[in-house]
C-alpha cells in the first residue's frame, strides 16, 4: 500500500464575511479591522465536523490555528500554532457564544497575537480545531481576513456575489464603509439608492424580472478614493429538456466546426448545471444554462475563435462548481509554480474563477483547431509479458527541481535503451492535487498532470520509447479519488467531508484496510462505464502498453474495513470486476499488459494470473535480509511463479519499488560484519548488489527495478528534504543521483545489470519453464535453468543451460552446488573461467559476497561500457570517458564545433586546447552532454566528468 501526500495550495480572495453552503460563517468586529487594533473572530461552525461538539472551555477547548498570510511569502504561523495545544497556547482559546446556531469566538490585536509589525500582517488565514488535529475536529476550509486601515467598502448584504433568486423575490442589500462617503446602489444599470457622507447604506430590491442576470453594483466615493464592486443576482429558469445531438458524449465535442464545442456532464440527480467561462466573462446567465437528457446535460457554445484556449466550468444545482471530468486539460492556483520550460505558455489561472472553497478552483479548458500530435513509430511491437524488465520512476525523484519534465524523459531514453530495459513505468501523471506529489491523489482521470509537461511532450516521449523498442506502462490509480474530483463533488457531504451515501460512483466509507481519500465503488455501473473510458483514453489516445493498477485488492465491494488478514483472502467478487476490466481492455488492444499491485491468497492471483494479468511480486525483504547478511527471513523462492503454484509466468519480481526501503541504504546503516569484511563499506554492499541481481534476474518471469536502483542509491526511503531520516519523510523529494555515474564502483553495478540483462534479452534458457529456485534461509543461494529440450552438451548458446549461484554471507562457504548436470561450467562473470564438475551435487568454495553465473556452453563475456549511450557513429570517436579533463573528439573533418550543457540543459564553458581536444577540468565532477556539430551532422556524447 502507498503512502500518499495531499498538498493543497489554496489562492482566494479575502473577505471580511465570508459565507458557504457548506457552514462556517466567519464575521469580523470591526467590519474593516485594523492589525494593531482589537479584532473580535465569530465563527459559525454549523455544518462542519465541530458542529455539536462537547464544547469545555476547561476539557474540551476550541483552538484558533491561524497564519499570516502574505502574496509571494511563505505563510507565517503564529506562535500559538502548536499541535496538540497545551497551557502555553491559552491565548489561542475560544469561546462559545452560541450553540444554535454552533458559534465560537475570540478576541485578539494581531500585531499583539503575532508579534508582527502592521507591515507584516496585511491578510491572517484562520480555522479552528480542537487541542488535536488527529481528532479530525476542525472547520474544514481556510478563511482569510484582510487587515487594513486604509478606505474600503463592500457588500455585507448578501454575502455571496452570484446566487439565485426567483421572480418576486426580495434581496436585502447594505453596503458598508470604513469611512464616511457617498454611497449609492445600482441594479441592472439603474440608481435605486444613494446616500451623502455615511458608512452604510441599505435598500431591499424586489426581483421584477422572470428571466436572465442581473448586476448590482454598489459606488462608495470620498475626496481621494472611489471604490465600486457587484454581485450579480439570476433569476431560475426550468430546465430545457432536449435529446443530445448524435454523437455526443460525456466531456468535450469538438466537430469541423472551430467556432463551436458541444459540452456534456453526466450528473445523475441533479436539477439545472450552467456553464461558466472566459466566453461569458464567468457569469452566471440564462444564456449557458444547460439542456437536460435524462441523466446528462448538454450545451453547444458558438462564437469561438479557434485555436483559442477558453477556460470553463460547470456550475451544478446552483452551488457546486466543477471542472469537466473529461477534460484533458485542468488549471488550478498551483500552476503559477510550474516553470516555463516544462510548460510553455501555459494559461493562467483565471482570477475571476477564484472561490474562497479550495475545492472549486479547478478550472477545465478545450481549445479548437488544435494540432494533432503525428506519431512515428507506426510498426512498433511491444515485448511479451514474461520477457519484460521494467524500470519505474517517479520523474519528480528523477530530475532536478528545474528539469521534473517529459524533454528530460525524452533525452534519457538511450540510457535506458543502453541499461537493457524493455519496458519504463511511470508512476501517476493523471492530474493530482498540488504540484509536489508522488500522484497518488488523483482528481481528474483524463488529464495530464502540467507539472511535468504538456500531453504533446508526453506522447512524443512514448513514441521515442517505441522508436528504441521499449514499452510504456502507465501506473493508474482507480481505487481511489481526491476531491475535486468531479464525480466525487456533486455528490459530497462537506461537513463530514466524505461522499454522500447516493453518489452513484463513490462509497460513503471504504470498503477495505488501508484506503486514502474517497473509495470507488467497482460494482457501480458508472463506475464501470468511467474507468473503461479512462482506461481506453490512455491505452488509444496515448498508445500506453500497459496499465499497472494501484491498490487493485481495493476493487472490492465486500465490506471489510478493518481486517487486514480478511482483505487478503480469495474474493470472488474482486475477482469478477478485474476480469470484466480485463476483458474490456483487451477487447481493444489484445496484448496490453494489466499488471496488479494486489498482494492477495496465491490461490486469487493465480486465478488472475491464468487470465492474463500480471501481479507484482515484492522480494524487497528477503534481499535486503540476504544483501545485509542476515538468513532470517531471506528466502528468494516466492519470486517463482511456479513456487506459488502458478502455471502462468506473470508475476512481476523486484527488489525495490517506490514503496520499499532501498537496499543499499540498509547495506550501508545495517549489514553484518565479520573480522574486516564489512557490508556497511560502500564498495561492499554494491558488490552484493550485484549477487542480488544475479540471482535477481536469472529467475523467469517479468522484472522490475525501481529508478537509480542500477547505481545502488543508498538515500532512505525517509529521507527529509533537509537531510534527515523520518517517516513522516516517505513521499516527499528525494536527493538526485546522476552523479553516481561518476563512481567507479557504482557504475560497475550499472554495467553488471546490463550485462546480466543483455543476455536475457538474448538467450531464451532465461524463460525456461524448467528451473528450480533453492534458497530457504540459507545465505547461499541458486537459481538453475534447464534449456528445452535439455541437454547435457550443448552445441551452441541458443542450447546451454544456467546455473546462477551467490554466497549472501559475510564468511567463506563450502557450498554443496546443484548443477544440473556434470561436465565444464564457464563463469560469465569471471571471463569464462572453467570449472569441470565431476559429480553432481558439487562443492564450491565461495567468498562472502561472491556471485557466480555459470553456463555450460561458453559465450562471449562481459564488455567494458560506460554506461553511457551517444547517437554518434563510426566517423566520430571519442577518449576518454570518463575523463579528468581533457577530451578528444576525432572525426573525418579537421574542425568540429562543440558546446556544452548540464543534464538540465543549462550551457557550461568548455576549453578548446586545439581544434580536436576541449578542457572541462574546471566542469563540477557530474555527468555532461557535449554537443557535437560535424559538418552537416549533428552528434550527442554523455561524458563523465571524474
Amino acid at each position: 500500500m502507498q503512502f500518499v501526500k495531499k498538498i493543497i495550495c489554496v489562492c482566494i480572495l479575502a473577505m471580511a464575511l465570508v459565507k458557504t453552503g457548506f457552514g462556517q460563517i466567519v464575521t469580523t468586529d470591526p467590519a474593516f479591522p485594523s492589525a494593531d487594533k482589537p479584532l473580535t473572530i465569530t465563527v459559525d461552525v454549523t455544518g462542519t465536523s465541530l458542529d455539536k461538539f462537547p464544547w469545555d472551555n476547561a476539557t474540551n477547548p476550541v483552538w484558533i490555528w491561524t497564519w499570516i498570510k502574505k502574496t509571494g511569502v511563505n505563510d507565517v504561523d503564529a506562535p500559538t500554532n502548536v499541535n496538540p495545544a497545551t497551557a502555553a497556547q491559552d491565548a489561542a482559546k475560544c469561546t462559545r457564544v452560541s450553540t444554535n446556531p454552533d458559534k465560537y469566538q475570540i478576541t485578539f490585536t494581531p500585531t499583539v497575537f503575532f508579534n508582527k509589525s502592521v507591515a507584516d500582517l496585511p491578510m491572517i488565514g484562520l480555522k479552528l480545531k480542537t487541542r488535536n488535529w488527529n481528532d479530525n475536529k476542525q472547520t474544514d476550509v481556510d478563511k482569510f481576513i484582510t487587515l487594513s486601515s486604509n478606505f474600503s467598502a463592500k457588500f455585507t448584504s448578501p454575502t455571496s456575489n452570484s446566487f439565485f433568486v426567483n421572480s418576486g423575490e426580495q434581496i436585502p442589500i447594505t453596503i458598508s464603509a470604513s469611512a464616511p462617503a457617498e454611497l449609492s446602489i445600482s441594479v441592472g444599470g439603474m440608481q435605486k439608492a444613494s446616500q451623502l457622507q455615511a458608512t452604510t447604506l441599505s435598500y431591499t430590491h424586489t426581483v421584477t424580472e422572470t428571466q436572465g442576470s442581473i448586476v448590482v453594483t454598489g459606488n462608495a466615493k470620498t475626496a481621494t478614493d472611489n471604490q465600486s464592486f457587484a454581485f450579480t443576482y439570476t433569476v431560475r429558469n426550468p430546465v430545457t429538456n432536449a435529446s443530445r445531438p448524435g454523437g455526443i458524449i460525456d466531456g468535450i465535442n469538438y466537430s469541423s466546426d472551430a467556432t463551436k464545442v458541444t459540452l456534456s456532464l453526466w450528473a445523475p440527480k441533479k436539477s439545472s448545471v450552467y456553464v461558466l467561462g472566459d466566453f461569458n466573462d464567468w457569469q452566471i446567465k440564462s444564456a449557458f444554462q444547460m439542456k437536460k437528457d435524462g441523466e446528462r446535460f448538454w450545451l453547444e457554445i458558438t462564437g469561438l475563435t479557434p485555436g483559442q484556449e477558453y477556460g470553463f466550468q460547470y456550475l451544478v444545482d446552483e452551488k457546486i462548481k466543477i471542472a469537466d471530468p473529461y477534460a484533458d486539460k485542468i488549471l488550478d492556483p498551483d500552476d503559477q509554480f510550474i516553470p516555463a520550460a516544462t510548460f510553455p505558455s501555459l494559461k493562467s489561472f483565471p482570477t475571476k474563477a477564484l472561490n474562497t472553497e479550495w475545492y472549486f478552483n479547478r478550472v477545465s479548458t478545450f481549445q479548437t483547431a488544435q494540432t494533432p500530435y503525428v506519431w512515428k513509430a507506426t510498426n512498433y511491437t511491444k515485448p511479451a509479458a514474461k520477457n519484460l524488465v521494467i524500470y519505474e520512476l517517479h520523474i519528480r525523484d528523477f530530475f532536478e527541481s528545474t528539469g521534473r519534465n517529459y524533454q528530460n524523459l525524452i533525452d534519457t531514453v538511450n540510457y535506458f535503451k543502453r541499461l537493457g530495459v524493455n519496458a519504463i513505468e511511470l508512476m501517476p501523471i493523471t492530474e493530482f492535487n498540488g504540484n509536489d506529489s508522488w500522484g497518488y491523489n488523483p482528481t481528474f482521470m483524463f488529464a495530464v498532470d502540467k507539472y511535468y509537461g504538456t500531453k504533446n511532450k508526453l506522447k512524443e516521449f512514448i513514441d521515442k520509447c517505441h522508436q528504441n523498442g521499449i514499452a510504456v506502462i502507465l501506473d493508474i490509480v482507480m481505487n481511489h479519488q481526491d476531491i475535486p474530483n468531479p464525480y466525487a463533488l456533486m455528490y459530497f457531504d462537506f461537513g463530514a467531508f466524505k461522499p454522500t451515501t447516493d453518489n452513484p460512483w463513490f462509497n460513503r466509507d471504504a470498503t477495505h484496510p488501508f484506503n486514502v481519500f474517497n473509495d470507488m465503488n467497482h460494482e457501480s455501473s458508472y463506475t464501470k462505464k468511467y474507468l473503461d473510458t479512462v482506461n481506453h483514453y490512455w491505452i488509444n489516445q496515448f498508445k500506453f502498453d500497459g496499465l499497472r493498477f494501484d491498490l487493485s485488492k481495493g476493487f472490492t465491494q465486500t465490506n471489510n474495513p478493518n481486517n487486514v488478514g480478511a482483505w487478503g483472502n480469495y474474493d470472488a467478487s474482486r475477482i469478477a470486476i478485474l476480469k470484466r476490466m480485463n476483458d474490456k481492455i483487451k477487447s481493444y488492444s489484445p496484448d496490453a499488459y494489466v499488471i496488479l499491485e494486489h498482494f492477495a491468497a496465491n490461490s486469487e492471483e493465480n486465478e488472475l494470473a491464468s487470465y492474463g494479468m500480471m501481479s507484482w511480486g515484492n522480494a524487497n525483504n528477503a534481499f535486503a535480509q540476504a544483501s545485509m547478511g542476515f538468513s532470517s527471513s531471506s528466502d528468494i523462492s516466492g519470486l517463482s511463479y511456479k513456487s506459488r503454484g502458478s502455471a502462468s509466468p506473470n508475476l512481476v519480481g523486484y527488489m525495490e519499488s517506490h514503496d520499499e526501503e532501498r537496499i543499499m541504504y540498509k547495506n550501508s546503516q545495517f549489514g553484518n560484519a565479520s573480522g574486516s569484511y564489512s557490508v556497511k563499506n560502500i564498495p561492499t554492499g554494491l558488490n552484493r548488489l550485484k549477487a542480488a541481481n544475479t540471482l535477481l534476474f536469472s529467475i523467469p518471469g517479468p522484472k522490475m527495478i525501481w529508478q537509480f536502483g542500477e547505481l545502488g542509491y543508498d538515500q532512505s526511503i525517509n529521507t527529509c528534504p533537509n537531510g534527515t531520516i523520518s517517516n513522516d519523510c516517505r513521499i516527499a523529494a528525494k536527493p538526485i543521483k546522476w552523479n553516481y555515474l561518476s563512481d567507479a564502483n557504482r557504475v560497475s553495478v550499472r554495467n553488471h545489470l546490463a550485462s546480466l540483462l543483455k543476455l536475457r534479452n538474448q538467450y531464451s534458457v532465461f524463460q525456461s519453464t524448467d528451473f528450480t529456485v533453492t534458497s530457504g534461509d540459507a545465505l547461499v543461494k541458486q537459481v538453475g535453468l534447464k534449456n528445452s529440450p535439455f541437454k547435457t552438451s550443448p552445441s551452441s548458446a541458443a542450447e546451454m543451460n544456467v546455473h546462477a549461484v551467490a554466497n549472501f554471507g559475510v564468511s567463506a562457504q563450502s557450498e554443496s552446488i546443484t548443477f544440473s548436470h556434470t561436465g565444464t561450467w564457464y563463469d560469465y562473470f569471471a571471463g569464462g573461467a572453467s570449472i569441470n564438475v565431476a559429480t553432481v551435487p558439487f562443492t564450491l568454495e565461495l567468498q562472502p559476497g561472491d556471485y557466480r553465473l555459470y553456463t555450460d556452453f561458453q559465450i562471449a563475456t562481459p564488455a567494458t561500457v560506460t554506461g553511457l549511450e551517444n547517437n554518434y557513429d563510426d566517423l566520430v570517436s571519442f577518449y576518454p570517458n570518463p575523463t579528468s579533463g581533457l577530451i578528444q573528439i576525432n572525426s573525418q573533418n579537421d574542425d568540429v564545433e562543440v558546446n556544452g550543457f548540464t543534464l538540465l540543459g543549462q550551457r557550461v564553458s568548455l576549453g578548446k586546447v586545439d581544434n580536436k581536444t576541449w578542457d572541462i577540468s574546471l566542469l563540477p565532477s557530474g555527468l555532461y552532454i557535449l554537443r557535437v556539430k560535424d559538418g552537416e551532422s549533428n552528434y550527442i556524447i554523455k561524458v563523465i566528468k571524474n
